[in-house]
């Protein structure tokens, strides 16, 4: 039962995802220890992907990492479907219920990559790289090991200059005072 509830958050509607889950449900992680929410952050569906982000969130789902590593912004952020208001809504609440900006996964990548890489303008996407430049810790600088950071990345990518910008006065700003 609760493989097959596994497989419906990632898979199937949310209507089949409500019709298996029971109290209790929402806390419980697979025999790779990844947790409900991180499934239902890959539902290809996008309203089944919110309802139950949002409908785990509440229940209090652990914010478990996946296979490589990957985060639950990293799961939400590498879909190949988004709407960019309800992902900038859903990572709000993740961020808040303590999702790490900065978690790396195995390939040394952060949850910024995948923005960056999503198929919107950065003027589409401004209200989720709000949520990075609305905090003191996020690292733009920290380099995969595939030697790409979240800069270095962007300044590849001719659609990407006006987060370049912000990026770099962000770095600017928030960097120590080197000594003399």
């Amino acid at each position: 039962m609760i493989i097959e509830l596994f497989a419906t958050a990632s898979r199937e509607p949310a209507r089949t995802f409500f019709s298996l889950f029971r109290p209790g449900d929402a806390q419980k992680v697979d025999a790779r220890g990844r947790g409900l929410l991180l499934q239902a952050l890959a539902n290809k569906d996008l309203p089944s992907r919110y309802s139950l982000g949002h409908f785990l969130l509440d229940e209090g789902a652990p914010l478990t990492a996946g296979d490589g590593g990957a985060t639950a912004l990293h799961v939400l952020f590498g879909q190949v479907s988004h709407d960019v208001g309800e992902d900038a809504r859903i990572a709000r609440r993740l961020i808040d219920a303590g999702a790490d900006i900065n978690a790396l996964d195995d390939n040394g990548r952060v949850p910024f990559l995948e923005v960056l890489n999503m198929k919107y303008s950065d003027e589409d996407l401004n209200p989720i790289y709000d949520l990075w430049f609305e905090r003191e810790d996020a690292d733009f600088t920290l380099v995969s090991v595939h030697g790409v950071s979240p800069i270095s990345f962007a300044k590849k990518l001719p659609f990407r200059g006006s987060v370049v910008d912000r990026m770099e006065s962000y770095v600017h700003s928030h960097s120590s005072p080197s000594s003399p």
